[in-house]
Protein backbone atom coordinates (compact mmCIF):
# COMPACT_ATOMS: atom_id res chain seq x y z
CA UNK A 1 0.00 0.00 0.00
CA UNK A 2 1.38 3.65 -0.60
CA UNK A 3 0.77 7.03 0.86
CA UNK A 4 -0.01 10.49 -0.89
CA UNK A 5 -0.22 13.85 0.49
CA UNK A 6 -2.16 16.30 -1.80
CA UNK A 7 -2.47 19.92 -0.28
CA UNK A 8 -2.41 23.49 0.06
CA UNK A 9 -0.55 25.78 2.51
CA UNK A 10 0.37 29.54 4.19
CA UNK A 11 3.76 28.82 1.50
CA UNK A 12 2.13 28.08 -1.68
CA UNK A 13 -1.21 30.25 -2.01
CA UNK A 14 -2.61 33.74 -0.55
CA UNK A 15 -5.54 33.31 1.95
CA UNK A 16 -7.82 34.38 -1.38
CA UNK A 17 -7.11 30.63 -2.57
CA UNK A 18 -6.59 28.87 1.01
CA UNK A 19 -9.90 29.97 1.74
CA UNK A 20 -11.44 28.53 -1.24
CA UNK A 21 -10.67 24.76 0.19
CA UNK A 22 -11.32 25.35 3.76
CA UNK A 23 -13.13 23.02 5.19
CA UNK A 24 -15.40 22.79 7.84
CA UNK A 25 -15.65 19.39 9.95
CA UNK A 26 -18.32 18.41 8.29
CA UNK A 27 -16.77 19.38 4.99
CA UNK A 28 -13.85 17.10 6.52
CA UNK A 29 -15.86 13.93 6.76
CA UNK A 30 -17.92 14.41 3.59
CA UNK A 31 -14.35 14.41 1.24
CA UNK A 32 -12.64 11.39 3.54
CA UNK A 33 -16.18 9.65 2.51
CA UNK A 34 -16.19 10.74 -0.97
CA UNK A 35 -12.93 9.98 -1.61
CA UNK A 36 -12.41 5.64 -0.22
CA UNK A 37 -15.35 5.56 -2.72
CA UNK A 38 -12.96 6.09 -5.46
CA UNK A 39 -10.98 3.81 -7.45
CA UNK A 40 -7.62 3.06 -6.17
CA UNK A 41 -8.36 4.74 -2.90
CA UNK A 42 -8.36 2.63 0.37
CA UNK A 43 -7.80 5.24 3.20
CA UNK A 44 -8.41 9.20 3.76
CA UNK A 45 -7.81 11.89 5.95
CA UNK A 46 -8.84 15.38 5.46
CA UNK A 47 -6.93 18.42 7.44
CA UNK A 48 -8.19 21.74 7.47
CA UNK A 49 -6.80 24.68 9.45
CA UNK A 50 -6.05 28.28 8.80
CA UNK A 51 -3.00 28.16 7.08
CA UNK A 52 -3.49 24.56 5.40
CA UNK A 53 -5.43 22.06 3.95
CA UNK A 54 -4.71 18.87 3.12
CA UNK A 55 -5.27 15.46 2.16
CA UNK A 56 -3.24 11.88 3.44
CA UNK A 57 -4.59 8.87 1.11
CA UNK A 58 -3.53 5.48 1.01
CA UNK A 59 -4.36 2.81 -1.90
CA UNK A 60 -2.66 -0.23 -3.42
CA UNK A 61 -1.19 2.09 -6.40
CA UNK A 62 0.09 5.34 -7.29
CA UNK A 63 -0.04 8.16 -8.52
CA UNK A 64 -2.78 9.53 -6.13
CA UNK A 65 -2.75 13.20 -7.11
CA UNK A 66 -6.08 13.33 -9.61
CA UNK A 67 -8.27 11.82 -6.60
CA UNK A 68 -7.25 14.15 -3.92
CA UNK A 69 -7.43 17.02 -6.04
CA UNK A 70 -10.67 15.71 -7.70
CA UNK A 71 -12.55 15.08 -4.21
CA UNK A 72 -11.02 18.36 -3.08
CA UNK A 73 -13.00 20.57 -5.67
CA UNK A 74 -15.99 18.21 -5.39
CA UNK A 75 -16.68 19.16 -1.56
CA UNK A 76 -15.25 22.85 -1.38
CA UNK A 77 -15.94 25.91 -3.81
CA UNK A 78 -12.44 25.52 -5.51
CA UNK A 79 -12.00 24.84 -9.12
CA UNK A 80 -8.94 22.75 -10.42
CA UNK A 81 -7.55 25.46 -12.32
CA UNK A 82 -7.53 27.72 -9.96
CA UNK A 83 -5.42 25.26 -7.80
CA UNK A 84 -2.52 24.16 -10.37
CA UNK A 85 0.17 26.66 -9.15
CA UNK A 86 -0.66 26.25 -5.56
CA UNK A 87 -1.00 22.59 -4.79
CA UNK A 88 1.88 20.06 -3.87
CA UNK A 89 1.81 16.21 -4.03
CA UNK A 90 4.00 13.98 -2.42
CA UNK A 91 4.84 10.12 -2.59
CA UNK A 92 5.53 7.54 0.36
CA UNK A 93 8.76 8.14 1.83
CA UNK A 94 8.16 12.39 1.21
CA UNK A 95 4.57 11.97 2.26
CA UNK A 96 5.27 10.64 5.10
CA UNK A 97 8.39 13.09 6.35
CA UNK A 98 5.85 16.11 5.33
CA UNK A 99 3.48 14.82 7.82
CA UNK A 100 5.95 14.03 10.81
CA UNK A 101 7.03 17.98 9.92
CA UNK A 102 3.65 18.96 10.17
CA UNK A 103 3.30 17.59 13.81
CA UNK A 104 6.29 18.57 14.92
CA UNK A 105 5.31 21.95 13.85
CA UNK A 106 8.22 23.11 11.45
CA UNK A 107 6.04 23.69 8.39
CA UNK A 108 4.01 25.98 10.27
CA UNK A 109 3.62 29.94 9.59
CA UNK A 110 4.76 30.00 13.26
CA UNK A 111 7.12 27.84 14.29
CA UNK A 112 6.72 25.64 16.89
CA UNK A 113 3.05 26.88 17.37
CA UNK A 114 1.08 23.80 19.39
CA UNK A 115 -2.15 24.03 18.28
CA UNK A 116 -0.98 21.59 15.23
CA UNK A 117 -0.88 18.44 16.81
CA UNK A 118 -4.39 19.11 18.31
CA UNK A 119 -5.94 19.84 14.94
CA UNK A 120 -4.18 16.56 13.29
CA UNK A 121 -5.85 14.55 16.24
CA UNK A 122 -9.25 16.10 15.00
CA UNK A 123 -8.43 14.98 11.57
CA UNK A 124 -7.66 11.43 12.18
CA UNK A 125 -10.97 11.85 14.60
CA UNK A 126 -13.50 12.71 12.20
CA UNK A 127 -11.76 10.58 9.37
CA UNK A 128 -11.65 7.35 12.05
CA UNK A 129 -15.29 8.30 12.53
CA UNK A 130 -16.37 8.14 9.47
CA UNK A 131 -14.80 5.06 8.91
CA UNK A 132 -12.09 6.00 6.11
CA UNK A 133 -8.43 4.92 8.22
CA UNK A 134 -6.92 1.22 8.07
CA UNK A 135 -3.56 -0.01 9.12
CA UNK A 136 -1.67 2.08 7.10
CA UNK A 137 -3.15 5.54 7.99
CA UNK A 138 -3.93 4.40 11.39
CA UNK A 139 -0.40 3.60 12.18
CA UNK A 140 0.76 6.61 10.41
CA UNK A 141 -1.53 9.35 11.91
CA UNK A 142 -0.66 7.79 15.31
CA UNK A 143 2.84 8.13 14.90
CA UNK A 144 2.98 11.73 13.73
CA UNK A 145 1.12 12.31 17.03
CA UNK A 146 3.98 10.67 18.88
CA UNK A 147 6.65 12.79 16.96
CA UNK A 148 4.92 16.05 17.56
CA UNK A 149 4.90 15.34 21.35
CA UNK A 150 8.86 14.08 21.24
CA UNK A 151 9.50 17.43 19.15
CA UNK A 152 7.74 18.98 21.93
CA UNK A 153 9.30 17.01 24.62
CA UNK A 154 12.78 16.83 23.51
CA UNK A 155 13.61 20.69 22.31
CA UNK A 156 12.76 24.26 22.95
CA UNK A 157 10.82 24.93 19.57
CA UNK A 158 8.00 25.12 21.34
CA UNK A 159 8.92 27.55 24.47
CA UNK A 160 7.00 30.96 25.28
CA UNK A 161 4.10 29.71 23.40
CA UNK A 162 3.97 31.54 19.83
CA UNK A 163 1.06 30.83 18.10
CA UNK A 164 -0.87 32.68 15.06
CA UNK A 165 -3.17 34.26 18.26
CA UNK A 166 -0.21 35.07 20.27
CA UNK A 167 1.27 37.08 17.08
CA UNK A 168 -2.08 38.54 16.35
CA UNK A 169 -2.11 39.94 19.75
CA UNK A 170 1.65 41.36 19.36
CA UNK A 171 0.80 42.78 15.90
CA UNK A 172 -2.02 44.98 17.62
CA UNK A 173 0.63 45.96 20.55
CA UNK A 174 2.92 46.90 17.87
CA UNK A 175 0.87 49.49 16.33
CA UNK A 176 -0.80 50.90 20.00
CA UNK A 177 2.57 49.79 22.12
CA UNK A 178 0.61 49.21 25.61
CA UNK A 179 -2.88 47.49 25.37
CA UNK A 180 -3.29 47.95 28.84
CA UNK A 181 -6.05 50.85 28.27
CA UNK A 182 -7.41 49.82 25.04
CA UNK A 183 -10.86 47.94 24.69
CA UNK A 184 -10.64 44.91 22.92
CA UNK A 185 -13.27 43.06 20.77
CA UNK A 186 -13.23 39.11 20.45
CA UNK A 187 -15.53 37.47 17.64
CA UNK A 188 -15.64 34.37 18.06
CA UNK A 189 -15.75 32.33 21.12
CA UNK A 190 -13.37 28.62 20.01
CA UNK A 191 -9.80 27.57 20.41
CA UNK A 192 -8.47 30.79 18.57
CA UNK A 193 -10.10 33.48 20.25
CA UNK A 194 -9.84 31.49 23.85
CA UNK A 195 -5.92 31.86 22.79
CA UNK A 196 -6.17 35.73 22.13
CA UNK A 197 -7.64 36.09 25.37
CA UNK A 198 -5.14 34.26 26.71
CA UNK A 199 -2.30 36.50 25.43
CA UNK A 200 -4.59 39.58 25.73
CA UNK A 201 -4.97 39.19 29.18
CA UNK A 202 -0.82 38.34 29.20
CA UNK A 203 -0.40 42.12 28.15
CA UNK A 204 -2.37 43.65 30.91
CA UNK A 205 -5.57 43.63 29.04
CA UNK A 206 -8.38 43.98 31.25
CA UNK A 207 -11.44 45.45 28.99
CA UNK A 208 -12.18 43.02 26.39
CA UNK A 209 -15.91 42.06 25.30
CA UNK A 210 -16.56 38.75 23.20
CA UNK A 211 -19.39 38.21 20.48
CA UNK A 212 -20.13 34.90 19.07
CA UNK A 213 -23.34 33.31 17.44
CA UNK A 214 -23.83 30.70 20.06
CA UNK A 215 -24.63 33.38 23.08
CA UNK A 216 -23.57 30.99 25.61
CA UNK A 217 -20.04 30.15 24.52
CA UNK A 218 -19.49 34.14 24.55
CA UNK A 219 -20.42 34.04 28.11
CA UNK A 220 -18.43 31.04 29.09
CA UNK A 221 -15.38 32.33 27.37
CA UNK A 222 -15.80 35.94 28.87
CA UNK A 223 -16.49 34.83 32.23
CA UNK A 224 -13.19 32.51 32.44
CA UNK A 225 -11.11 35.31 31.37
CA UNK A 226 -13.13 38.32 32.95
CA UNK A 227 -14.60 39.94 30.11
CA UNK A 228 -17.99 40.64 28.90
CA UNK A 229 -20.03 38.40 26.87
CA UNK A 230 -22.41 40.91 23.97
CA UNK A 231 -24.77 39.99 21.31
CA UNK A 232 -23.56 38.98 18.15
CA UNK A 233 -26.30 40.79 16.40
CA UNK A 234 -24.81 44.27 17.98
CA UNK A 235 -21.68 43.43 16.73
CA UNK A 236 -22.43 46.85 14.63
CA UNK A 237 -22.48 48.65 17.76
CA UNK A 238 -19.38 47.13 19.65
CA UNK A 239 -17.51 48.03 16.59
CA UNK A 240 -18.27 52.13 17.24
CA UNK A 241 -16.77 51.48 21.16
CA UNK A 242 -13.44 49.03 20.78
CA UNK A 243 -10.22 50.21 20.02
CA UNK A 244 -9.34 46.85 18.44
CA UNK A 245 -11.43 43.76 16.76
CA UNK A 246 -9.81 40.25 16.35
CA UNK A 247 -12.17 37.89 14.96
CA UNK A 248 -11.71 33.88 14.37
CA UNK A 249 -15.03 32.06 13.91
CA UNK A 250 -15.84 29.44 11.50
CA UNK A 251 -18.21 31.57 9.19
CA UNK A 252 -17.99 30.88 5.23
CA UNK A 253 -18.51 34.33 4.32
CA UNK A 254 -17.55 37.92 6.07
CA UNK A 255 -19.01 38.98 8.54
CA UNK A 256 -17.99 42.60 8.78
CA UNK A 257 -18.33 44.43 5.61
CA UNK A 258 -16.79 47.61 4.48
CA UNK A 259 -20.19 49.43 4.30
CA UNK A 260 -20.35 48.72 8.48
CA UNK A 261 -17.28 50.06 8.96
CA UNK A 262 -18.10 53.12 7.05
CA UNK A 263 -21.15 53.65 9.21
CA UNK A 264 -19.17 53.26 11.85
CA UNK A 265 -16.45 55.64 11.79
CA UNK A 266 -19.07 57.89 11.09
CA UNK A 267 -20.63 57.35 14.80
CA UNK A 268 -16.00 56.72 15.86
CA UNK A 269 -15.97 60.56 14.09
CA UNK A 270 -13.26 58.87 12.09
CA UNK A 271 -10.95 57.74 15.86
CA UNK A 272 -8.49 54.72 14.16
CA UNK A 273 -10.11 50.78 14.28
CA UNK A 274 -7.38 48.25 14.29
CA UNK A 275 -8.61 44.95 12.99
CA UNK A 276 -6.57 41.58 12.94
CA UNK A 277 -8.11 38.62 10.91
CA UNK A 278 -7.21 35.29 11.70
CA UNK A 279 -9.89 33.54 10.12
CA UNK A 280 -9.69 31.38 7.17
CA UNK A 281 -12.22 31.76 5.25
CA UNK A 282 -12.11 35.25 5.75
CA UNK A 283 -14.79 37.06 8.53
CA UNK A 284 -13.86 40.95 7.44
CA UNK A 285 -14.23 41.91 3.88
CA UNK A 286 -10.60 43.04 2.61
CA UNK A 287 -11.83 46.17 1.16
CA UNK A 288 -12.64 47.37 4.98
CA UNK A 289 -8.99 48.04 4.51
CA UNK A 290 -9.47 51.02 2.12
CA UNK A 291 -12.08 52.74 4.70
CA UNK A 292 -10.20 56.09 6.45
CA UNK A 293 -8.59 54.85 9.93
CA UNK A 294 -9.38 51.53 9.35
CA UNK A 295 -6.15 48.91 9.29
CA UNK A 296 -6.89 45.71 8.13
CA UNK A 297 -4.33 42.84 8.78
CA UNK A 298 -5.25 39.31 7.86
CA UNK A 299 -3.36 36.01 8.60
CA UNK A 300 -1.43 36.20 6.22
CA UNK A 301 0.15 39.61 7.23
CA UNK A 302 1.22 38.55 10.39
CA UNK A 303 3.97 36.62 8.68
CA UNK A 304 6.38 39.33 9.12
CA UNK A 305 6.16 40.03 13.24
CA UNK A 306 6.33 36.13 13.04
CA UNK A 307 9.86 36.27 10.72
CA UNK A 308 10.82 38.56 13.77
CA UNK A 309 10.04 36.05 16.50
CA UNK A 310 12.05 33.21 15.04
CA UNK A 311 15.05 33.69 17.23
CA UNK A 312 16.36 30.73 19.06
CA UNK A 313 13.62 28.41 17.12
CA UNK A 314 15.53 28.47 14.39
CA UNK A 315 18.38 26.40 16.19
CA UNK A 316 15.83 24.51 17.80
CA UNK A 317 14.25 23.51 14.90
CA UNK A 318 17.28 21.16 13.73
CA UNK A 319 17.02 19.21 16.57
CA UNK A 320 13.20 18.64 15.97
CA UNK A 321 14.77 17.70 12.41
CA UNK A 322 16.66 15.20 13.52
CA UNK A 323 13.52 13.77 15.45
CA UNK A 324 11.59 13.70 12.24
CA UNK A 325 14.44 11.90 10.27
CA UNK A 326 14.42 9.02 12.50
CA UNK A 327 11.32 8.88 12.97
CA UNK A 328 10.37 8.57 9.20
CA UNK A 329 13.22 6.16 9.40
CA UNK A 330 11.73 3.80 11.93
CA UNK A 331 8.03 4.06 10.07
CA UNK A 332 9.40 3.28 6.56
CA UNK A 333 10.92 -0.05 8.68
CA UNK A 334 7.41 -0.78 9.39
CA UNK A 335 6.11 -0.21 6.36
CA UNK A 336 8.78 -2.21 4.31
CA UNK A 337 7.91 -5.26 6.88
CA UNK A 338 4.56 -4.85 5.75
CA UNK A 339 5.28 -6.38 2.31
CA UNK A 340 6.42 -9.60 2.84
CA UNK A 341 3.82 -10.57 5.64
CA UNK A 342 1.71 -12.33 3.07
CA UNK A 343 4.80 -14.60 1.71
CA UNK A 344 6.02 -15.17 4.83
CA UNK A 345 2.02 -16.32 6.23
CA UNK A 346 1.70 -18.52 3.18
CA UNK A 347 4.85 -19.96 3.59
CA UNK A 348 3.86 -21.01 7.73
CA UNK A 349 0.71 -22.13 6.46
CA UNK A 350 2.35 -24.30 3.80
CA UNK A 351 4.86 -25.76 6.08
CA UNK A 352 1.77 -26.82 8.77
CA UNK A 353 -0.35 -28.22 5.87
CA UNK A 354 2.60 -30.50 5.09
CA UNK A 355 3.32 -31.21 8.59
CA UNK A 356 -0.59 -31.85 9.13
CA UNK A 357 -0.87 -33.98 6.57
CA UNK A 358 2.33 -36.01 7.00
CA UNK A 359 1.69 -36.55 10.42
CA UNK A 360 -2.05 -37.60 10.17
CA UNK A 361 -0.95 -40.24 7.34
CA UNK A 362 2.13 -41.84 9.11
CA UNK A 363 -0.31 -42.04 13.02
CA UNK A 364 -2.70 -43.80 10.98
CA UNK A 365 -0.28 -46.35 10.48
CA UNK A 366 0.50 -46.81 13.67
CA UNK A 367 -3.01 -47.29 15.47
CA UNK A 368 -1.68 -49.14 18.45
CA UNK A 369 0.00 -45.91 20.06
CA UNK A 370 -1.59 -44.71 22.76
CA UNK A 371 -2.87 -41.13 22.96
CA UNK A 372 -0.05 -39.85 25.17
CA UNK A 373 2.64 -41.38 22.75
CA UNK A 374 0.35 -39.28 19.51
CA UNK A 375 0.61 -36.59 21.49
CA UNK A 376 4.34 -37.21 22.04
CA UNK A 377 4.77 -37.33 18.28
CA UNK A 378 2.40 -34.64 17.34
CA UNK A 379 4.91 -32.22 19.32
CA UNK A 380 8.30 -33.77 18.25
CA UNK A 381 6.43 -32.63 14.65
CA UNK A 382 5.45 -29.45 15.20
CA UNK A 383 8.86 -28.45 17.13
CA UNK A 384 10.90 -29.95 14.05
CA UNK A 385 8.83 -27.45 11.77
CA UNK A 386 8.86 -24.61 13.89
CA UNK A 387 12.91 -25.39 13.75
CA UNK A 388 12.99 -25.15 10.10
CA UNK A 389 10.53 -22.52 9.31
CA UNK A 390 12.12 -20.22 12.07
CA UNK A 391 15.48 -18.82 10.21
CA UNK A 392 14.05 -17.80 6.71
CA UNK A 393 11.02 -16.53 8.44
CA UNK A 394 13.39 -14.34 11.03
CA UNK A 395 16.38 -13.61 8.11
CA UNK A 396 13.71 -12.58 5.90
CA UNK A 397 11.88 -10.00 8.02
CA UNK A 398 15.75 -8.35 8.46
CA UNK A 399 16.46 -8.32 5.22
CA UNK A 400 12.84 -6.82 4.09
CA UNK A 401 14.47 -3.08 5.73
CA UNK A 402 16.96 -3.52 2.89
CA UNK A 403 15.71 -1.46 -0.15
CA UNK A 404 15.67 -4.43 -2.34
CA UNK A 405 14.81 -6.98 0.48
CA UNK A 406 11.03 -7.64 -1.39
CA UNK A 407 13.19 -9.96 -3.63
CA UNK A 408 14.07 -12.66 -1.22
CA UNK A 409 10.71 -12.83 0.06
CA UNK A 410 9.92 -12.84 -3.56
CA UNK A 411 12.56 -16.19 -4.29
CA UNK A 412 10.52 -17.61 -1.35
CA UNK A 413 7.27 -17.94 -3.08
CA UNK A 414 8.35 -18.93 -6.17
CA UNK A 415 10.59 -21.79 -4.79
CA UNK A 416 7.73 -23.56 -2.78
CA UNK A 417 4.50 -22.11 -4.81
CA UNK A 418 3.46 -19.97 -2.21
CA UNK A 419 1.24 -17.76 -4.34
CA UNK A 420 1.78 -14.68 -2.67
CA UNK A 421 4.61 -12.06 -3.85
CA UNK A 422 4.96 -8.51 -2.74
CA UNK A 423 5.54 -8.08 -6.55
CA UNK A 424 1.72 -8.68 -7.41
CA UNK A 425 1.05 -5.95 -4.18
CA UNK A 426 -2.31 -4.43 -6.11
CA UNK A 427 -4.27 -6.95 -4.02
CA UNK A 428 -4.76 -8.59 -0.25
CA UNK A 429 -3.88 -12.14 0.34
CA UNK A 430 -7.34 -13.05 2.17
CA UNK A 431 -5.33 -15.70 4.09
CA UNK A 432 -3.33 -12.52 5.95
CA UNK A 433 -4.47 -12.08 9.90
CA UNK A 434 -6.00 -8.39 9.88
CA UNK A 435 -5.56 -6.02 12.14
CA UNK A 436 -7.61 -2.28 12.69
CA UNK A 437 -9.75 -3.62 9.82
CA UNK A 438 -7.45 -4.65 6.88
CA UNK A 439 -3.65 -5.96 6.44
CA UNK A 440 -1.81 -3.51 3.35
CA UNK A 441 0.94 -4.60 1.53
CA UNK A 442 3.09 -1.60 0.25
CA UNK A 443 5.61 -1.82 -2.85
CA UNK A 444 8.72 -0.74 -0.98
CA UNK A 445 9.91 0.96 -4.06
CA UNK A 446 8.68 5.21 -4.01
CA UNK A 447 7.97 7.04 -6.44
CA UNK A 448 9.08 10.33 -7.92
CA UNK A 449 7.45 13.73 -6.45
CA UNK A 450 4.86 15.32 -8.79
CA UNK A 451 4.23 18.75 -8.50
CA UNK A 452 1.61 20.44 -11.11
Amino acid sequence: MHIAVLGINHKTACVEVREQVALSDDGCRDLVGELVDRPGVSEAVALSTCNRTEVYLSGPGLPLQDAALDGLCSVSSACQDDLHESVYYLEDRAAVEHLFSVAGSLDSMVLGEAQILHQLKTAYQLAEDRGTTGVVLNKLMRRSFEVGKRVRTETKIGESSLSVASVAVDMARSVFGDLAGRLVLIVGAGEMAELVATHLRGHGVHRFRVANRTYERAVELAGRFGGEAVPFEALEEQLAAVDIVISSTGATRPIIQRSDVERVMRRRKNRPVFFVDIAVPRDIDAAVNKVYNAYLYNIDDLQEVVASNLGDRRREAAAARAIVDEEVELFEAWSQSLAVVPVLVSFREWATAVKDAELAKHLARMPDLTEEQRDKVSALAHAITNKLVHPPTSRIKELSQEDDGYRYAEALSTLFGLGASPADANGRDASVPVRDGEQPEPDPAPRPVWRP
